[in-house]
């Protein structure tokens, strides 16, 4: 019997539009992330080829999260099929094995959702035969890959969701129970993936994924390009343990059916339904005139007249559609799943070091963005659906279409009642996330923000259920109309990659409106108006075509529809339909005229040709020797309100070079407004707009030496709005930007250059350029720029008069002028061609380190980290006066601007710093890295590592800026809160550089060749490296080395340092068997794999313990794209031996034993005696050695009797 059900239930599917539409859907996407770099899904990025086994492993396996739906319409679908068509009665009043009913159609549904991955799978091996596609992107085809997805993802997959699907179905009997058990299943997924992203047990993580991407994903975190294109995971380890933990389950929850099930005809059974009245009506039709006398009774006494008994029927069938879905057990289900999703959100980690931040309503509002977005939109979806079809699904649509009232009354109530419902989830999110701020102490709540920010985040959602309820009518067939709601949900995401990307042309788009404390919306919620209104004018001449179709009595072809709607459409209705498009069309060419005419829209794509010409037209005159900046003294006009600066100044420039300078070429980029330059003794000759190139031909060419003043005026103005809403630099309050923003700069840009490999060869470019080659570097320019040296700086900055301007250097007086308000600042010594100025409504607390003023300015909502800030920069001004030498100012300020963007930098004796980095920070919280502390000793310590010593313009600049900053903070950090602190930090910067080493899109270089687009280098492995440096040879002789090297190149000019200046010091402070250490890291990428394999201790007559480790070691060699070579091991690596507490954890553990061993073979035991019980050992404990699984080093003590 099994056979026969599952035949059957084959046959039938396969003359299903559902599965083949399925498969023609996912076979496309599929086939457009194989064809288009736009689609990065499946990690197919820089060096990983788009057929890599890695890519194809993953890509496959995400599908399996994205066809949960589908498997629930056919799993589920195939064994309510006989509920839903009523033949439940005819099977089981015979004599049916409720076995082979059940697992018959379980397998068949299984097995027909195994087909759309089957088409997933052809169309992805089309794809990547398709001629377009760059065969340097492309590896050689094999077919284990698909193979080893099938067999160890998808598959099991599908037997554990198809299991799930077929015990809710079976017990519940119910469509909307199973989508309601999927939906809350994914809650529940998402939800456990924000519990558990911060926990060290990998293993747990990996377990509590029952798709198993989660395990996959540990398991290749630190896999590099090479890797990712010649490797399959190891079926072993967490993925083994991850599949045979959820076939277990599937077997489990197989077994559970079977047993619950019954095969009852409906009605003889004693199981009560779990969803009340839907359950219910399997059993009995509902008796129409009953339903009519009650639900209906206040709708069917009102008579037809005029618009105002329209309008008060229209109220009354709002309240009813409205309390019938707020009233559901459907929907509070939804509304706790949400919540749940948002308690995950909530508590998930931090975005730096997992350390949490002050829940502030701005915080909230994103969360609430975050966890609610996809739910919300499944929801709004599914009720468009069921209120349009409620009644005929009750079978009361042909006495409910009877009622005296017009067409437009149930639409315009449906539409209601979907407001209503996205109102209650927005307020129950607001009232949870308010809940949470108290429960956390928080208690500056604002309601009213809430209020506005989830009004502009509900647009969306109501715009698309009104959508939905458009599709329903018109294509009067449910599936149907899902099946167009979820194309314009796709069509989001295919249109950004194929450049469609104007939010005129993707329904609901709108530019996005983020949140600042010290911005508030700004200038955001203009544009997104707009927008908002262009779509909803649209939507509104939707419904009211949907009106003219609205279904009344029997369902009539199609021709006659139209027909039924053109004669509705020709009175009022009409008029309003033409009135909505009229509207919608003037609404388009008002956005469109401030889009593209008052501002610049470019496609993604059409600005990757216009780089692509600047560079073949420009790049020949790279070479032309150009002036230098060596002083400049300027007027900055602020105009906060009208988002506007007006700049007016002048360069004093220098000939530094040793031949005459024929022309001078100007860039201005072609979006900073109008400029006008004054070159004297020079003319026009060329005015390349498009590329924002001028170039001056010099009467006379420029001989060395020679020195001329070059004006320039510009003013840059943001009138109307603009297609992306992006924050720009100009704010209401909070303007931030820097003279590499607005100003002229001279020459060639290199970095206007497309960086992308694909999109290089795409164009005929070739490869991406790398900085100079540090062994043939000029050593002419510094890495900042090549248009100045060290220059002279004074400035006069002007805001409006409730502001503060702010630009380096010392305050030389401030006064008011036109009810504006003034200030000018002069430096007292040359700094580095790169300043900064910002204006803003700041509050200021004021310290003094010694001579030096300290000044932190921040918004009043932010206080709770300023003296936290003060304290660390006068932490590391003791640090690094005292180690690298004197600071050259008498003044250090901190300055708050917008977290639009998330950073921190470091100008003249000048820190601009996020909102979204330091100042909301919890660093208070348990297990919280204190990284406001640690952020504000590195930015200060570019007042040394970038504003004293400064690197040539070639590979290894960053060495000497960013990894020495880094260096520095990490002393102050380990000085403030001790060694034994520094691991949790460590261990973040090894996780980071580790994964950033997979997304190289070029290649890897070691840290003396390190390129400034390398941050994962620099920083990250720059942390590690110089640890571990400290660890060898002691921080006494690294900062000997520092305060040798500032001495020799601080305020360099031409030629300047480059890295293996540096590296010479190192070496020239460090013993003769620690040279190799140094060659290992900072000339060559070396790693470790140390671990931990037996940890055993026995307790001694004496009360001691004597403790035995037995470890691995190796040590390897990598080249830039990963391909690794064993070395030969030669090392010190700490061994140590650690007590903790009962119920202690990491930051109570107490060292009972730590010293280096010289390890120099693979493998080993070292027995040592302790004072104490012992609670774990391991090798390299405290992860000062690269080595790529951390999480092995340590293993917990065994106790033997």
């Amino acid at each position: 019997m099994f056979s026969e059900f599952l035949k059957f239930d084959l046959r039938f599917q396969a003359r299903t539009p559902l599965l083949w539409i399925g498969i023609a859907v996912f076979a496309a996407m599929a086939f457009g992330a194989t064809t288009s770099d736009s689609v990065q899904i499946g990690g197919s990025i820089g060096n990983v080829h788009r057929n890599a086994p890695f890519v194809i492993v993953q890509w496959i396996n995400i599908f399996t999260i994205l066809g949960l739906f589908l498997s629930g319409a056919f799993v589920g679908g195939t064994l309510l099929r006989d509920f839903e068509l009523g033949t439940s009665e005819l099977f089981f009043s015979k004599p049916i094995d409720a076995k082979s009913y059940l697992l018959g159609r379980y397998t068949a549904g299984v097995l027909v959702s195994l087909l759309i991955y089957g088409g997933i799978a052809l169309a992805m091996m089309l794809g990547a035969a398709m001629p377009w596609i760059d065969p340097a992107r492309l590896g050689p085809f094999s077919i284990t890959p698909y193979a080893y997805g099938f067999l160890v993802f998808v598959l099991p997959n599908l037997i554990f969701t198809g299991a799930l699907i077929m015990l809710f179905a079976a017990t519940m009997r119910s469509m909307l129970g199973v989508y309601l058990a999927i939906m809350a299943f994914m809650v529940l997924y998402v939800a456990s993936g924000s519990f558990t992203r911060d926990l060290d047990n990998l293993w747990l993580v990996a377990l509590a994924d029952p798709f198993g991407i989660r395990a996959l994903s540990i398991t290749t975190r630190y896999w590099t390009a090479e890797d990712r294109n010649t490797r399959l995971p190891e079926l072993g380890g967490y993925i083994l343990a991850n599949r045979a933990l959820w076939l277990a389950v599937a077997a489990a929850v197989i077994a559970a059916t079977l047993a619950l099930f019954k095969a009852q005809r409906a009605g003889t059974g004693t199981r009560k339904p779990w969803f009340g009245a839907n359950a219910k009506t399997l059993a009995t039709k509902p008796d129409p005139s009953s339903v009519t006398a009650t639900a209906y009774r206040g709708i069917a006494v009102l008579q037809a007249g005029g618009i105002g008994t329209a309008f008060r029927q229209y109220l009354k069938q709002t309240r009813f559609d409205t309390l019938h879905v707020l009233h559901s057990v459907p929907f509070a289900v939804m509304v706790s799943f949400g919540l749940l999703n948002l308690v995950a959100s909530l508590s998930s980690p931090g975005p730096m070091y997992d350390t949490p931040l002050y829940p502030t309503t701005s915080q909230m509002l994103q969360s609430i963005q975050g966890s609610y977005t996809w739910l919300l939109m499944i929801v709004v979806m599914f009720y468009g659906g069921e209120l349009v079809w409620r009644e005929r699904s009750a079978k009361l649509d042909g006495v409910v279409d009877a009622f005296p009232m017009p067409n437009w009354v149930p639409l315009a109530a449906k539409a209601t009642a979907l407001v209503a419902v996205v109102a209650v989830f927005m307020a129950a999110a607001a009232f949870w996330c308010m809940g949470y701020q108290l429960l956390k102490g928080y208690t500056a709540l604002e309601p009213l923000l809430y209020l506005k920010g989830l009004m502009l985040a509900s647009a969306l959602f109501v715009l698309t259920g009104w959508l939905a309820i458009v599709f329903q009518v018109l294509c009067n067939h449910k599936f149907l109309g899902y099946l167009a709601t979820i194309g314009i949900m796709v069509s989001w995401m295919v249109l950004g990659s194929l450049d469609f990307d104007h939010n005129l042309v993707s329904f609901g788009s709108a530019p996005a409106v983020p949140y600042s404390d010290m911005n508030g919306y700004g200038h955001f919620v203009t544009g997104w108006a707009w927008f908002t209104s262009y779509w909803t004018l649209f939507t509104l001449a939707g419904l009211l075509i949907a009106a003219a179709f609205w279904v009344r009595g029997t369902a009539e072809p199609l021709r006659t529809r139209v027909a039924i709607a053109k004669t509705r459409l020709s009175g009022r209705s009409g008029m309003l339909l033409a009135g909505s498009m009229v509207a919608t069309v003037a609404t388009g060419a008002w956005i469109l005229y401030n889009t593209t005419v008052l501002n610049r829209y470019q496609a993604s794509d059409t600005a990757l040709d216009e780089q692509a010409r600047y560079e073949t037209t420009w790049r020949k005159t790279e070479d032309l020797p150009q002036p230098r900046i060596i002083a400049t003294d300027n007027t900055v006009q602020i105009y906060p309100a009208e988002r506007r600066v007006s700049i007016d100044g002048q360069y004093r420039m220098k000939n530094k070079t040793t031949q005459p300078i024929p022309e001078l070429l100007v860039y201005g980029d072609v979006d900073r407004g109008t400029v006008e330059l004054d070159v004297p003794g020079a003319t026009l000759k060329e005015d390349d707009r498009a590329n924002g190139m001028r170039v001056y031909a010099f009467a006379t060419p420029l001989p060395p030496g020679a020195e001329f003043d070059f004006g320039y005026r510009i003013d840059i103005r943001n009138p109307g709005f603009t297609n992306s809403g992006s924050a720009g630099r100009i704010h209401h309050n909070g303007t931030f930007f820097d003279n590499l923003t607005y100003f002229p700069q001279f020459g060639y840009q290199r970095g206007n250059e497309i960086q992308d490999r694909n999109e290089r060869r795409e164009r005929g470019l070739g490869d991406p350029r790398r900085m100079p080659k540090l062994e043939a570097t000029t050593r002419q320019w510094n890495y900042l720029g090549d248009d100045a040296d060290w220059l002279d700086f004074k400035s006069t900055v002007c805001t409006s008069p409730d502001q503060t301007a702010m630009a380096p250097g010392y305050l030389q007086r401030e006064w008011t002028e036109g009810g504006r308000r003034c200030f000018r600042y002069e430096m007292d010594a040359p700094i580095l061609g790169f300043w900064a100025y910002l204006s803003a409504h700041w509050e200021v607390k004021k310290d003094q380190w010694n001579d030096v003023a300290i000044e932190v300015y921040y918004d009043r909502k932010h206080p709770y980290n300023v003296d936290r800030m003060i304290s660390a920069s006068k932490s590391s001004f003791d640090y690094f006066s005292k180690n690298f030498g004197p600071y050259q100012h008498r003044q250090f300020r901190i300055l708050e601007f917008p977290g639009y963007a998330s950073f921190a930098q470091s100008f003249p004796n000048t820190i601009p710093y996020s909102e979204a980095i330091g100042f909301i920070a919890n660093v208070d919280a348990e297990d919280a890295v204190d990284y406001v502390f640690y952020v504000t000793a590195h930015e200060l310590a570019h007042q040394w590592w970038a504003h004293q010593v400064m690197g040539a313009d070639a590979q290894g600049a960053t060495l000497m800026s960013e990894t020495m900053a880094q260096y520095s903070a990490l002393m102050v950090m380990e000085q403030e809160y001790g060694a034994t602190r520094m691991r949790k930090f460590l261990k973040h910067e090894l996780d980071a550089y580790l994964q950033g080493r997979g997304g190289e899109i070029i290649e890897e270089l070691p840290l003396d060749h390190v390129e400034d687009s390398q941050g994962y280098v620099h920083y990250r492995k720059g942390s590690l490296v110089m640890y571990r440096l400290k660890d060898e040879i002691g921080a006494d002789a690294i900062n000997l080395a520092l305060r040798n090297y500032i001495a020799k190149t601080k305020f360099q000019e031409p030629p300047y340092t480059i890295s293996t200046e540096l590296i010479d010091e190192f070496r020239a402070v460090a013993p003769a068997d620690k040279q190799q250490l140094i060659t290992d890291l900072f000339e060559r990428i070396t790693f470790y794999d140390n671990r931990a394999e037996e940890v055993t201790a026995r307790k001694l007559e004496n009360g001691q313990y004597e403790v035995t480790l037995s470890w691995k070691a190796g040590k390897m060699l990598s080249d830039g794209i990963g391909k690794e070579s064993a070395l030969a091991l030669g090392d010190d690596i700490d061994i140590g031996v650690f007590a903790r507490p009962k119920g202690g954890d990491e930051d109570d553990e107490k060292v009972l034993y730590l010293k280096k061993h010289h390890i120099d073979q693979g493998e080993g035991k070292v027995t040592v005696i302790v004072d104490e019980l012992p609670y774990d050992a391991g090798i390299d404990p405290f992860n000062k050695l690269i080595d790529r699984v951390s999480n092995d080093n340590r293993k917990r003590v065994t106790i033997e009797d």
